[in-house]
């Protein structure tokens, strides 16, 4: 049975092999999420005074895609370009590969071949007609218009 007991600044915890935990559902070092019962010991009376830090059972999100099926029926126009890459001067010329532009009609083979993370294509889904979204990027920039 471990003692649960209030520190200096009324936060309570226990203390295990030398150091006072105040999160039972983290590992000391509180870089991973743990099962209180079997990490610490502890029994469901001492985790009453813990249950204000039970994590949240996180939703189950959609996968890829799921997300990229939801694009059904839309038209994306999408221009990519990389300024840093393109040492040929010209813009979207059969030798550049760095500018390029899509014309999409079919979202769900697109988006399958070309992989974008799922924030973008969540955001892509609430897109307007003529409504244009900014992929974040770090070394191109990426502009995706939705059309008709």
């Amino acid at each position: 049975m471990v003692k649960i007991i209030t520190n200096q600044s009324g936060t309570k915890g226990f203390v295990c092999q030398g150091q006072f935990i105040t999160d039972p559902y983290s590992s000391e070092c509180m870089r991973s999420v743990v099962d209180p019962k079997q990490y610490y010991g502890l029994t469901d009376d001492e985790l009453i005074h813990f249950e204000h830090l039970k994590p949240l059972k996180e939703e189950p999100q959609p996968t890829y895609e799921e997300l990229v099926k939801d694009l059904k029926g839309m038209k994306f126009f999408i221009v990519r370009w990389s300024g840093d890459a393109c040492d040929h001067g010209e813009l979207f010329d059969d030798k550049c590969s760095c500018h390029t532009s899509n014309r999409v009609d079919d979202p769900i083979k697109f988006f399958n071949e070309y992989q974008y993370d799922n924030e973008t294509i969540k955001d892509l889904k609430c897109l307007e007609l003529g409504e244009k979204h900014q992929v974040d990027e770090m070394m191109q920039d990426i502009e995706i218009m939705r059309v008709e």
